[in-house]
C-alpha cells in the first residue's frame, strides 16, 4: 500500500499582513518612529529594507523579530510632520517555507489630520498584450533641473493581472507629477536597462473637479525596438534642392564619426522637409548621432562632388569657409546627444551652424559625380 510521505503535503500558502501599528488609515499621528506589523504565517525573518517600502522614502535603522510572526522595525526619523505616509510591503517578504506574498500590500499612515482622497488610475500594455509585471512610479516635477530620476519617489504602484495600476491617497489639488511605466520581469521593483519602460508623455495634476483621474492606457515598448525622429521645418541655408538624415547607434566607447565615403550597405538615409517638416522611422533606439546633409548631386547618398557644384550655394549661405580643395563631400550638419526611446518619438532640431565641409578626392571614375559613401566610418570628426 502507498502511503503519502510523512509530513503532509508542502505548505503553498502564501504569508498575508495580519496586523500593523500604527493601523492603517490612521491619522494625526504624533512623533512615530516603529512599525509593527504581525504576519498570518512564521517568516524567515529577513531585515525590512529588502522588502518595507515608505514614500516619501524613510530609511531604516533596524529590524527585530518577535518569534518569527511579528516584526518590529525602527526608522532613523519620524515620519514627517503633516504627510501621508504610503507603507508598502513588496512581495520579496516569503515564509519560513521560501513561499511569497502574491501581491504587495499598500497602507496610509497621516502625521496631518486626514488621509486625501485624490487618485490617479491607468492601464500599461506592451504590444497586444496587458503588461502584469509592470511598475508604475510617481515623481514630482520641480522647478529644478534634476532629471526626474534624481527627484524623490513619491509612490509606486504594481499593476495587477489585468495590466491596471493605481496611486491612492493623493492631494487634491495635487501634482503636477511624472510617471514612469517599467516591465519589471525579475521583479526586484527597478528598471533594468534592457527592460521596457517609458516616461508617460503628459504629466498629471489633481484638481477639485477632477480628484479621480483616468490616465488611460500607457504603451511601452521592448528593449530595441525603433523609435521615429520628429524634424520640424528649418531653414534651407541657400540650398532650395533635397535634404536628407540618417541616424546611427553610438556604441560604448564611441569617440565621433568622420565623414567619408563608403557602400549602399549602410542606413538608406531618409528625405527632409524643410518646409513643412517630417518625421523619420525605423530609428535606431537609444543614443543616437544623426547626420543631416543636403544632397547637391541629388542622388539621396552621402557622398562627394566637385567644388564647382557647392560654390553656389557656399555664395548664397555666406560660409566662411574657401573652397580650395577641388571636391568635397556634401555638406553636412552633426546632431549628437539625442536618446531615442524605444518605440516612441523625439524631436531634433536641425543646427543653425555652417556645415561641415570635408575635401575629398574623387576617383577618377566618379569625377563630376557623387561618390556614396556608408554611414560608417572611422570615429574621428573631420573639416
Amino acid at each position: 500500500m502507498v502511503e503519502a510521505p510523512p509530513g503532509g503535503p508542502p505548505d503553498l500558502t502564501a504569508p498575508r499582513l495580519a496586523t500593523v501599528s500604527p493601523d492603517s488609515g490612521s491619522v494625526a499621528l504624533g512623533e512615530v518612529r516603529t512599525l509593527r506589523l504581525g504576519f498570518t504565517e512564521k517568516m524567515t525573518r529577513q531585515p525590512a529594507e529588502g522588502w518595507l517600502h515608505l514614500y516619501p522614502p524613510q530609511r531604516i535603522r533596524s529590524t527585530k523579530w518577535h518569534g518569527a510572526r511579528e516584526a518590529e522595525v525602527e526608522l532613523f526619523d519620524p515620519l514627517p510632520a503633516d504627510t501621508v505616509v504610503v507603507v508598502e510591503i513588496a512581495t520579496a517578504l516569503q515564509d519560513a517555507h521560501k513561499v511569497k506574498s502574491r501581491e504587495s500590500r499598500r497602507f496610509p499612515l497621516a502625521t496631518g489630520a486626514a488621509i486625501p482622497g485624490g487618485r490617479l488610475t491607468g492601464a500599461l500594455v506592451m504590444g497586444d498584450s496587458a503588461v502584469t509585471n509592470g511598475v508604475v512610479e510617481l515623481f514630482p516635477l520641480a522647478p529644478d533641473s534634476l532629471e526626474y530620476f534624481q527627484r524623490p519617489l513619491l509612490r509606486r504602484a504594481v499593476t495587477d493581472r489585468t495590466g491596471h495600476w493605481s496611486f491612492e491617497w493623493l492631494p487634491v489639488p495635487g501634482g503636477p507629477w511624472l510617471v514612469r511605466a517599467f516591465s519589471d520581469g525579475d521583479a526586484n521593483l527597478r528598471a533594468g536597462e534592457r527592460e521596457a519602460q517609458r516616461l508617460l508623455p503628459d504629466t498629471l495634476s489633481l484638481t477639485i473637479e477632477r480628484p479621480d483621474l483616468g490616465a488611460g492606457v500607457l504603451t511601452i515598448h521592448a528593449h530595441g525596438t525603433p523609435g521615429l525622429l520628429r524634424v520640424p521645418p528649418f531653414d534651407r541655408r541657400g540650398w532650395n534642392g533635397s535634404w536628407y538624415a540618417w541616424a546611427m547607434t553610438v556604441a560604448e566607447g564611441d569617440t565621433g564619426w568622420v565623414p567619408g565615403p563608403g557602400t549602399a550597405r549602410g542606413p538608406k538615409p531618409g528625405a527632409l522637409d524643410p518646409d513643412s517638416g517630417v518625421k523619420l522611422e525605423k530609428v535606431p533606439s537609444g543614443s543616437v548621432r544623426v547626420v543631416v546633409f543636403a544632397d547637391v548631386d541629388g542622388d539621396s547618398l552621402f557622398g562627394g562632388v566637385p567644388a564647382e557644384l557647392l560654390q553656389p550655394l557656399a555664395a548664397a549661405a555666406s560660409w566662411p569657409d574657401t573652397l580650395k580643395s577641388p571636391a568635397y563631400l556634401e555638406p553636412w550638419w552633426l546632431v549628437e546627444n539625442l536618446v531615442v526611446p524605444p518605440g516612441l518619438e523625439v524631436e531634433m532640431i536641425v543646427p543653425m551652424t555652417p556645415p561641415g565641409l570635408t575635401a575629398w578626392t574623387l576617383p577618377d571614375s566618379l569625377a563630376g559625380s557623387a561618390a556614396p559613401a556608408d554611414s560608417t566610418a572611422t570615429p574621428k570628426e573631420a573639416r
